[in-house]
């Protein structure tokens, strides 16, 4: 490789981390304002961000909501997704793209139609609220990925085992379910982010007691601008690189990006 090529990835990165280098420096600063570089370094932001129940618990709503709106994606996926992948019906191309809408159309549309949709039938509980928000708008990466790993499988492989008198429930556990599980990891892995990082729509779910910590740190950031939120900010950067070399440790993210 050219050295140019090498100096136009290394700027590349730079451009890309350099943003969470300067908000994981800033969230060691001991000052009242959020400066770079800061005036001293203290621990003393993340024992506040720690010690307000804004945070906190919108960090914990957060992590249940995300696990929760994957697990129920997931399994819905894998039946949209073998439906489309082996079923032979008209409409199974509009069928798909039904499915994959929700990708195309933008989150403040959905936020708005949903709330509409939850007042005239009268919900009102948020958690409620925002958990079918998510699985609706994180059912789509699970079909995406999962049709993406029923599209690379060999389907001699299936045959050979229908040939050898494998029912129909035996030949998915034994020999299309391992095969996808890349699909399925990737889809699960997606649909958390998804729903973690989610604003447009939750923005018009959520209520004074059930906030995520995407809009929590928007409603501090209203009327207070110090170094907390970016305390927070380093705990999720932390939070998802871990999550990551977990992930690689366990799986390893090629396998499981379907690589």
């Amino acid at each position: 490789m050219s050295r140019t090529f090498l100096a136009v990835v290394g700027l590349l990165y730079v451009f890309m981390l350099a943003p969470l280098v300067v908000v994981v420096v800033v969230s060691f600063n001991a000052g009242t304002v959020t400066d770079f570089p800061p005036s001293g370094l203290s621990f003393r932001w993340y024992a506040y961000a720690l010690s307000l129940d804004l945070y906190v618990n919108a960090i914990i709503t957060s992590i249940w909501l995300g696990l929760a709106a994957a697990a129920l994606s997931m399994p819905l996926g894998l039946m949209a997704s073998i439906g489309i992948a082996r079923g032979r019906f008209p409409g199974r191309d509009a069928l798909q793209a039904f499915f994959l809408a929700p990708l195309a159309t933008p989150g403040i549309v959905v936020g708005i139609a949903l709330l509409v949709s939850y007042a005239a039938v009268g919900l009102r509980d948020a958690p409620l609220r925002l958990l079918l928000a998510h699985v609706l708008i994180t059912f789509p990466f699970s079909v995406r990925t999962i049709l993406a790993s029923l599209s690379r499988l060999d389907p001699s492989l299936e045959e050979a085992a229908a040939t050898l008198g494998a029912s129909p429930a035996k030949l998915f556990w034994r020999v299309t379910f391992p095969l996808i599980q890349p699909g399925i990891a990737a889809g699960a892995i997606f649909s958390f982010v998804m729903s973690f990082d989610n604003i447009p729509v939750s923005i018009f779910l959520t209520d004074v007691h059930t906030n995520t910590i995407p809009i929590a740190i928007m409603s501090y950031l209203e009327y207070n601008l110090d170094p907390s939120i970016a305390a927070v900010s380093s705990m999720l950067i932390v939070g998802s690189l871990a999550l990551a070399l977990l992930l690689e440790r366990i799986f390893g993210l090629r396998r499981v990006m379907g690589m």
